[in-house]
This record gives structure tokens, C-alpha cells and sequence, in this order.
């Protein structure tokens, strides 16, 4: 394609896209969208002359210098297809661009300038005798002196601080003792509250889903006392919303993590009613009731209470989460975030209810909720709470004042939601602590290992002697011996380690810093060695890394906007490649020996056993049912956690290659916890390592002071 200069660099606009010519780029609803260079030079000629007729000739001309040989119509049509593909846009009913058959194309949407076009300049008044400027000197210094004072009554009030709220005490809500997410809803209604518990972690925990039974819808009054379950004929649900009527909760039914099936569940009593066929990551309905928005995945969308007229207004560069209204109604409010969920890559976002005005707010934190009057935005950050100011100004736009920190640990808080009056905010508190426990398998007891310290992601070295463990919630790596002597600090915040790995030859530690980077570190210390090539794709995340048996390769997962699956690095090499057959996989957990590794194919729930040797794939088992696994040190079998059909979860062992199952251990009243509860740790002989859940978790009322 020739270097195709555009006539103009000035900004453009037609319905929600922007186009600026001198970066080259496309943006909707001020998110960059990727267009090659191709489609995008198309799009500019089109743009320059909208309206008119683009001809397939002079396409070819502008596109390709004379000497070119290529197929102009096939690259004319690739080109317009990718175009489309990224403008929305359909040939059989065309928003933008026009077809006419065996002629060319036409831009049909309005463009204009960012900032509209330009006014003319104002006539010059006619010439006035000197009586009348005079006259009108002397009213104008006198609607001066009428109006100034009004005017900077009304600067200084559009101006003045915001009342900051302080809190001045604490009380505890709950005292149940009860698993509580603190990135799970926490809804309000004036005199008591309703929350889940007992269940599964929700998605912008730092604790991965875990088989923790059937999860519960509990209330309690405002001011303390004796909780209440509240019956639901749902499996794994995540109640989103309560209605301002309060007649009814919108919940996620069990299904996929980022598509759970829509429901109403009327309350205090009803059967559940499925909302259409929407599928949400969350939903929320607008103060007024009469629609409600929702995500999934990506995606933004709002649809009337029944499921019907589903209207999109967005589609965001990361996942959007814990969706909220103004309380007027004109604005939504969403955290996204990426793959790791991690507190560091929460990001809040706004868009006007119809779709415009798109951008993220000056704040990075999570789940925030207005106060009644809509002056206060309250959110968290991965430990406290904070408040956003804002007000409306004189000339009907909003402004955000600088945000405010209310709380400084040590508990770490949640899931904040004011009182209707403001007065207070209700939170879910959570000392996050883990206990590391084995399995004896003479005294069938749980007794404590390494002292019981707050740690997990154990792996004993292949000599049996050492093991490597990251402290919990800290997430810093460390190594020992197995009787917990000659420990050593191996990394230090920022560095987020996770799922180390020891080498072949015993001397170094592999683990990832969440969410896209892999180093190595010396068993004895040192400063850790990135392994793998810069990854600077916000969007592309890596899996944990695993050694191929002579350490010369590391074999993971990674994850992109184009999919994910297996990859294998070579470390003398720093070449990536991908395994044939994995596209679509989670994990890859390779064998001690190195002969296998054993993935998850997520849309098909299948396990799958790869070898090698023979370089064939087998299915192993339904992944549904088990956790994480965790390959023993001879590589003969699988150990992971298993649920079984009446809800009870059991440890069990999986021979390879035959896949026979053997049962372990019951894991009957024990609660396990860490940032992957539902995986299992081995020693040496084979004894379960376990993680039990020594959280306290409870809900507190904040009581707030405005000064």
C-alpha cells in the first residue's frame, strides 16, 4: 500500500466514533479501537468526502502507487470488511458506509468537528450618537453594580469546599462468624441489610471461586442483631440488586462466571422469573425502575424489567463489574477490570445513560455506590474505603471534588453502601488470615505444618528436602526447609509472587508476578531475573509457568484479547511458540517428570492429558466437578479436590494415564481458604497440604461526621 497521506489532520466526528488523522487512530466513545493501517486509510478517504460517490478506481489509486501488483478488488474488499467490522456497521443495512453495486461507496453518516462547526463572528453595531452611548454607559454601570454581587454570591457557591464526611465510630453489624466477600453486594433498604454468605468468592476477589456448599441470602437489622436466611430456589446465585419498591432481587443464576442467566426473585416470597434471555455479569435497575442495565463481560447494555428491547450503549476495552445508577437516573457507574482482578488494575468508569460521554473517572478503586442525594460517591481500594465528592454546577454540569480517604486499616474494608439518611456506611470487614494444616494420615487428624503459618501455592523440591510457599494476604515468596528451618525471604513488594515453582536441579525458584510477568530467583536469594519478553498488552495476561524436565524451557498459559492457550519458552532462545491443539485451555500443569501436563478446555469443561512423548491429547475427566490438581512427585497421579453430586467435597487422587479415581481425604465441615482454596499442596509421602480459612469476616457500620 502506498504511504497514503490524509488532505486534512484536523479531528472528526460521526455518531459515537472519533477519528484523528494526524495519531491514526479510531476511538468510540473516547476508547481506541484497533484498525489496521488499510482500513483505516479508507476510512479517511471516505470521511473527506462524505456524501459522495468513493470510487472503487479511485480507491486503487489513492491506496496502491502505479507499479503495484496486487488483487485490487479482493484487498479493496478486505479492507471494507474489516472496517465495517470495527465501525458496527452491516452492507445490507448500513449506517456509515454505502454500497452502490459496481460503482463504489458511500459515507452517509453526518461528520463533523469535535467541537461543532464554528459560528460566525457577531455584526458590528451600527454607529450610535454620543447621547445614546452615554445613556447606555450609565445603565450598563448600573446593571454592574446590580449584578456583580449576585454573581460572586454565585462563584463563591458554586465554588466553596464540600462538606468531607469523616467517620467518628464503628460498630459490628454482624457476629456470625460467616465467609463474607467483600466484593459481593451489600444492599440496603433503610432498616436492615441483605448479603450472601458462605459462598463462593465473587469476581474481584483475590480468592479464587472455591467449593465452599450453597450459597445464602442473609439479612440483619441495620443496627445489629441475630442474622435471617432468606430461602432461594437458585443454585450459586449472586444477588445484583434490590428493587427501590423492595419487592424483588436481580441475580445471577448459576452458569458461566461472566454470563450467568438474568433472575428476578421476588421477595419476601415468589418463585423465580428469568429476565428474557439476558446474560450479565451484573445488573442494576434505574432508580426509577422502569429499566435496568446490565453487563456481560465487555459489553454494556440496558433492556426493559421483562428482558425485552436490550439496547447496547458500550463495548469497553476490560470487563465491567458492580453497576450502579445515579440516583437521578442520567448517569452509570462501573468498575472494569482485567483478567487478574487484582485491586491494582481496578479502574471506575461513567457513561451517560444514553450511551455518551464515555471515560474513566480520575479515581482507580472498585464498587463504589452514591449516597441518596447523589453528592457522595463512596468505593474501595484493595484495603480501605474512599468518598468522591462531586456537585452539580451552576451551568448544569458535574464536579468532582478530590477524593477522601475514611478508613486506614487494620481491618480491611468493602462493599460500601450508605444509609438512606448518609449518616452512616455499612461495610464488610475482613482480617484475611489462612492456616497451612497436613493431613496425618496415622492419626487421621489435621495437625499444623511450618507452625501453622498464613501461607500457600507449597512445593516441596524434587529431593524432598525444601519447600517454597508465598505468606498470605502479603503474596511474598519464601523458601524452607520441610521442618521449617533455614528460612529466607526470596521477594519483596511490589513484586505480587504467585505459584512458585522449583527447578529440575533444585537451585531456582520459577514464579509469576500477577498478572503478565514470569521471573526466576536463586534459591539462596538474589535479585529475581525476568524470564520471558516485556508483555506491555494491558489485555494479554500469563498463567503460571512450569519447567520442562532438563530446564531448558518453561511451559505456561497466556491469555489475550485473541484467545488464550499453552505456550512453550525456550529460555536460551527467549522464542515463544504456542502447542498445537490448546487454543481455548486454562492452566498447564506439567508433571514432575516432565512427561505430561494436564489443561482445561473452559468452554467444554473437559480435562485434558497431554503427552509429550507421543505429542496426543486424552480427556481425563469432567472438570466441573474438581479443583485445581496438583501432580505428585513420582508424576503417577493427579491429587485434586472433587464435589460430588450431594454437595459434599472430598480430596481424591487421579492415576495417569488410566484416570482411575481414588478417594483421600473428606473434607466435610472444613473450610479452606488462600487465593486458590480449591486447590491441594502434596509432601513428599503424598500427605494433603490444606489451607483453612481463618478469616473474619463481618459487616460493620461506619458512623460518619460531615465537616
Amino acid at each position: 500500500m502506498a504511504g497514503y497521506r490524509p488532505t486534512t489532520t484536523e479531528p472528526l466526528r460521526f455518531g459515537v466514533f472519533e477519528v484523528d488523522p494526524s495519531a491514526r487512530e479510531l476511538r468510540k466513545n473516547g476508547l481506541r479501537i484497533k484498525l489496521q493501517d488499510q482500513p483505516f486509510a479508507v476510512l479517511l478517504i471516505l470521511l473527506e468526502k462524505a456524501g459522495q460517490l468513493v470510487t472503487k478506481e479511485e480507491l486503487q489509486q489513492r491506496l496502491w502507487p502505479a507499479d503495484t501488483f496486487v488483487e485490487f478488488d479482493k484487498g479493496i474488499y478486505n479492507a471494507m470488511k474489516r472496517l465495517r467490522e470495527s465501525l458496527g456497521d452491516e452492507a445490507e443495512t448500513p449506517r456509515y458506509i454505502e454500497t452502490l453495486p459496481r460503482r463504489g461507496y458511500r459515507f452517509i453518516a453526518p461528520v463533523q468537528r469535535p467541537d461543532g462547526v464554528p459560528k460566525e463572528p457577531p455584526a458590528a453595531p451600527e454607529p450610535a450618537s454620543r447621547p445614546s452611548n452615554w445613556k447606555r454607559l450609565i445603565l450598563l454601570a448600573t446593571l454592574v453594580c446590580l449584578l456583580l454581587p449576585a454573581g460572586i454570591f454565585l462563584v463563591l457557591a458554586t465554588r466553596s469546599s464540600v462538606r468531607i464526611p469523616k467517620v467518628i465510630d464503628s460498630f459490628q453489624v454482624t457476629k456470625d462468624g460467616q465467609h463474607k466477600d467483600g466484593t459481593l453486594k451489600l444492599l440496603n433498604d433503610g432498616t436492615r441489610l441483605y448479603f450472601q454468605e458462605g459462598a463462593f468468592a465473587g469476581p474481584l476477589s483475590t480468592v479464587a471461586p472455591a467449593f465452599r456448599g450453597t450459597p445464602s441470602l442473609i439479612q440483619v437489622a441495620t443496627q445489629g442483631g441475630e442474622t435471617a436466611r432468606i430461602p432461594v430456589a437458585l443454585d450459586e446465585y449472586i444477588i445484583y440488586d434490590f428493587s427501590v419498591a423492595r419487592s424483588e432481587f436481580l441475580a445471577g443464576g448459576h452458569g458461566d462466571p461472566v454470563e450467568r442467566p438474568l433472575w428476578s426473585l421476588p421477595f419476601p416470597n415468589g418463585p423465580p422469573r428469568r429476565v428474557g434471555d439476558i446474560l450479565a455479569l451484573d445488573a442494576t435497575w434505574r432508580p426509577d425502575g422502569k429499566r435496568l442495565a446490565f453487563t456481560r463481560g465487555k459489553e454494556l447494555f440496558t433492556a426493559n424489567p421483562d428482558g425485552s428491547e436490550v439496547e447496547k450503549l458500550a463495548t469497553l476495552d476490560f470487563s465491567a463489574y458492580w453497576i450502579r445508577y445515579s440516583p437521578d437516573g442520567r448517569r452509570l457507574r462501573f468498575t472494569v477490570f482485567r483478567l487478574s482482578g487484582r485491586p491494582e488494575d481496578w479502574s471506575i468508569m461513567e457513561i451517560d445513560a444514553d450511551g455518551s460521554g464515555l471515560h474513566h473517572l480520575p479515581i482507580h478503586g472498585c464498587c463504589g455506590k452514591w449516597s441518596a442525594d447523589g453528592k457522595y460517591y463512596f468505593y474501595q481500594t484493595s484495603r480501605d474505603i474512599w468518598v468522591l465528592p462531586e456537585r452539580r454546577s451552576i451551568f448544569g454540569g458535574i464536579e468532582l471534588r478530590p477524593p477522601a480517604q475514611l478508613t486506614a486499616g487494620p481491618i480491611l474494608f468493602g462493599a460500601p453502601t450508605p444509609s438512606t439518611d448518609g449518616k452512616q456506611l455499612f461495610v464488610v470487614g475482613n482480617q484475611p488470615r489462612i492456616e497451612v494444616v497436613r493431613y496425618d494420615s496415622k492419626t487421621k487428624q489435621l495437625v499444623p505444618f511450618l507452625g501453622g503459618i498464613s501461607a500457600g501455592e507449597l512445593e516441596v523440591s524434587l529431593d524432598g528436602q525444601w519447600v517454597t510457599y508465598t505468606t498470605f494476604p502479603e503474596s511474598n515468596l519464601w523458601r524452607s526447609r520441610l521442618d521449617g528451618t533455614d528460612r529466607r525471604q526470596l521477594t519483596f513488594p511490589p513484586v505480587n509472587a504467585h505459584e512458585p515453582r522449583w527447578s529440575p536441579d533444585g537451585k531456582q525458584i520459577l514464579f509469576t508476578d500477577v498478572p503478565r510477568r514470569m521471573f526466576v530467583v536463586s534459591a539462596e536469594g538474589g535479585t529475581p531475573q525476568q524470564v520471558m519478553p516485556k508483555i506491555d498488552d494491558p489485555n494479554t495476561e500469563v498463567g503460571a509457568g512450569y519447567w520442562t524436565a532438563d530446564g531448558s524451557s518453561i511451559v505456561f498459559v497466556m491469555i489475550s484479547d485473541a484467545g488464550r492457550g499453552i505456550y512453550r519458552l525456550n529460555l536460551q532462545t527467549q522464542q515463544i511458540s504456542k502447542i498445537p491443539g490448546t487454543e481455548g485451555m486454562a492452566g498447564a500443569r506439567v508433571s514432575r517428570d516432565g512427561r505430561y501436563f494436564i489443561s482445561e478446555l473452559i468452554r467444554e469443561h473437559k480435562a485434558g492429558l497431554y503427552d509429550f512423548h507421543t505429542q496426543r491429547w486424552s480427556e481425563l475427566f469432567d472438570s466441573t466437578r474438581y479443583g485445581t490438581p496438583t501432580w505428585s512427585l513420582d508424576s503417577k497421579f493427579l491429587y485434586m479436590q472433587r464435589k460430588n453430586g450431594d454437595g459434599s467435597v472430598e480430596i481424591v487422587r487421579v492415576s495417569v494415564p488410566d484416570g482411575k479415581v481414588e478417594h483421600v481425604l473428606d473434607l466435610k465441615d472444613i473450610t479452606l481458604g488462600g487465593y486458590w482454596p480449591d486447590g491441594v499442596d502434596l509432601l513428599p509421602d503424598n500427605s494433603p497440604l490444606l489451607m483453612l480459612d481463618k478469616n473474619a469476616q463481618e459487616i460493620y457500620r461506619l458512623e460518619l461526621q460531615y465537616q
